[in-house]
């Protein structure tokens, strides 16, 4: 498999994990809602991929904890700068 799709894959799996820690039923899990932080993930991976140095277990690890948390990262991310884009408009 090409080194962009494992660590996409691994990005989504990180991701996946962030759901499955953060909800409290399979039902709740599954939901369409939570499909944003899979795809983050993977893109957080894939990201990765461009940053890495060599494929090998710390980086495919790294990629699934970039999946996990880069997904936070990016959501509060944009959350504030929409904060300070309304912020900006009302001023």
């Amino acid at each position: 498999m090409e080194e962009p799709v494992v660590f996409a894959i691994l990005g989504a799996l990180g991701g996946l994990l962030h759901v499955l820690v953060h909800t409290s039923s399979l039902r709740e899990a599954v939901q369409y809602a939570n499909s944003k932080w899979v795809l983050i993930g993977a893109i957080c991976g894939l990201a990765y991929h461009f940053l890495h140095s060599d494929y090998n277990f710390p980086n495919s690890f790294m990629a699934i904890v970039a999946g996990y948390s880069g997904a936070d990262f990016i959501v509060a991310a944009s959350i504030r700068a929409k904060r300070l884009l309304e912020s900006l408009q009302g001023a």
